[in-house]
């Protein structure tokens, strides 16, 4: 999330708080509407921090009831101050749910040199001469030194085409895969849980994360054009060859899935929806698909993934779908 999302989020935080407080001024109600209609971010962030509010709870709303006790209520605990009770706790409720949504990006942000949002991807060119292009919703930093060339992928996927150098290896790290370049095109991603190395061309050399137990890191091993290697939730180490130009092939807007389960599908489309997917059906999302799918429409290629196993998607806004 961009300075400017949060930015737009809070006000929309603000402005529900407001309009809830004080629902029968029209001078504040004319002035929001204003706000909102002045930008479509504007109407992306107030109808997200409706759904969060919804999820919450509007007890208010829907059972002002529960505010207004059947008899008189003791001075101490009047109706009024119920409201103002309440008020505090959804405030609050919303302040942590925010922090949650956007504490992540902020981390992500100081961490992070070049980033991209949901559904775009950047071509990044380094000092060296080496490319980068990075995925959607994808974050690298990178930091190089006189004797290296250190990349991490703290998010999503890239592709690197490296420049020789062997004075200088060049080195791709996630959090269980640690792949080095030995003049080489490859793909790194990280997706949902999922670790995975793939080569283009030439070679790269895989080592262990020291970070990690060592069931979950990939051991080390050289790849060549079309060699790939994961490090799979719960099934450990998996290897395999493929034509090396099916490699990146999400550069394309493309995805293929081999044997996975819908759950871990949806993953691979996340990053290129412009809003959120919740899978509310565990039972669909445990069926097994293959298959090639289309990441340039999200929702299309989501309703072939979940519509021939008795899915449905659900869209609630724009920025919303639901699998039931």
């Amino acid at each position: 999330m961009s300075d400017k999302a949060d930015h737009i989020s809070m006000e929309a935080s603000e402005w529900l708080i407001r309009l809830r407080e004080a629902p029968d001024d029209r001078d504040l109600e004319r002035r929001f509407i204003v706000w909102r209609d002045a930008d479509p971010d504007h109407l992306r962030a107030w109808s997200e921090m409706q759904a969060l509010f919804d999820l919450i709870g509007d007890v208010e709303a829907r059972h002002p009831e529960y505010l207004v006790p059947a008899s008189d209520p003791p001075p101490a605990y009047g109706a009024s101050r119920l409201r103002r009770l309440w008020k505090v706790t959804a405030i609050s409720a919303i302040a942590a749910c925010l922090a949650i949504l956007v504490g992540p990006a902020l981390l992500l942000r100081m961490q992070a040199d070049h980033m991209t949002a949901a559904g775009h991807l950047a071509n990044i060119r380094l000092d060296d001469g080496s490319r980068i292009h990075l995925g959607p919703d994808s974050a690298i930093a990178v930091a190089y030194s006189v004797e290296r060339r250190d990349v991490r992928l703290l998010k999503g996927q890239a592709w690197f085409e490296v420049h020789p150098d062997k004075s200088r290896p060049f080195r791709v790290r996630t959090d269980r895969i640690s792949a080095t370049a030995l003049g080489t095109a490859f793909d790194v991603r990280m997706i949902g849980t999922d670790r995975s190395v793939a080569v283009g061309h030439g070679r790269v050399r895989i080592d262990e994360s020291a970070r990690n137990d060592s069931r979950q890191a990939a051991p080390k091993a050289v790849l060549n054009a079309g060699d790939w290697i994961a490090a799979v939730s719960g099934k450990g180490i998996d290897k395999g060859h493929q034509a090396s130009d099916l490699a990146g092939i999400w550069q394309s807007g493309s995805v293929i899935i081999r044997g996975r389960t819908v759950a871990d599908a949806i993953e691979e489309l996340r990053p290129w929806y412009k809003g959120r997917i919740l899978l509310a059906n565990d039972g669909v999302g445990a069926k097994r698909v293959t298959g090639i799918y289309r990441l340039s429409d999200p929702e299309e290629a989501l309703r072939a993934l979940v519509e021939p196993h008795g899915g449905s998607i659900t869209r609630i806004t724009p920025w919303l779908m639901i699998v039931s």
